[in-house]
C-alpha cells in the first residue's frame, strides 16, 4: 500500500508544479474582476481597492493593477495613495502616459506644483501637440507665481486650439 501511494505521489509531482501557477493566475482574475465590478459597476471604490490589494499580493510586478487602484484611491479622494500606485506603475512602466497624466493632476491637487511640472514636462516631449499639457503646466507655474512661464503656456495652448487658454491670455496676460 504505502508503494502504490508513493508511485502515486512521485508520478503528480510534476503536476503540482504546472498546477500552481494556474492557480495563482485564476485567483489574479478573480480578485482583478471583483475589483473591477466593484469600480466600474457598483461604485465601491473602497471594496474595489481591497481586491486589488490582494491582487497585488499575488503579482506586485502587474503595473496594470496600480493603475487600477489609483484610479480607485483617486475616487476616494485619497490623493497621496494615489500618487504612489502612479509612481509604482512609472517604476515598472516608465512609458506609461496615463500614469504620467494621472501624477501630474494628482501632484496638482497635492500642490506639489514643481513635481507636477516636471511629469507635464516628460509628457510635452512625448506629445508636443497636446494642449492641455501645455495648458496643465501653465496652470502650475500660476500658482508659482511664474506669470511669465504660465502666459507661455497659456499662449501655446490657445495656438493649438484651446478656449479655456485662450479665456486665461485674455484675463492674465495681455499687458
Amino acid at each position: 500500500m504505502k508503494t502504490i501511494l508513493l508511485f502515486f505521489i512521485v508520478l503528480l509531482l510534476p503536476f503540482i508544479g504546472v498546477a500552481q501557477p494556474i492557480a495563482k493566475q485564476d485567483s489574479l482574475n478573480y480578485y482583478k474582476f471583483h475589483a473591477e465590478a466593484e469600480y466600474e459597476m457598483v461604485g465601491d471604490n473602497a471594496t474595489s481597492i481591497k481586491w486589488l490589494n490582494k491582487a497585488i499580493r499575488l503579482d506586485p510586478n502587474d503595473d496594470e493593477l496600480y493603475l487600477l487602484r489609483a484610479f480607485a484611491k483617486g475616487a476616494i479622494a485619497d490623493w497621496k495613495g494615489q500618487e504612489a500606485d502612479y509612481t509604482r506603475v512609472i517604476g515598472l512602466d516608465p512609458g506609461n502616459v496615463a500614469a504620467y497624466t494621472g501624477r501630474a493632476a494628482c501632484r496638482f491637487t497635492l500642490k506639489k506644483y514643481k513635481e507636477s511640472i516636471s511629469d507635464y514636462n516628460w509628457l510635452i516631449e512625448v506629445d508636443p501637440t497636446y494642449y492641455g499639457f501645455f495648458f496643465n503646466r501653465g496652470m502650475c507655474k500660476w500658482r508659482l507665481k511664474d506669470k511669465e512661464g504660465a502666459c507661455f503656456d497659456y499662449r501655446l495652448a490657445t495656438q493649438m486650439g484651446s478656449s479655456a487658454a485662450y479665456v486665461l491670455v485674455m484675463e492674465h496676460c495681455l499687458e
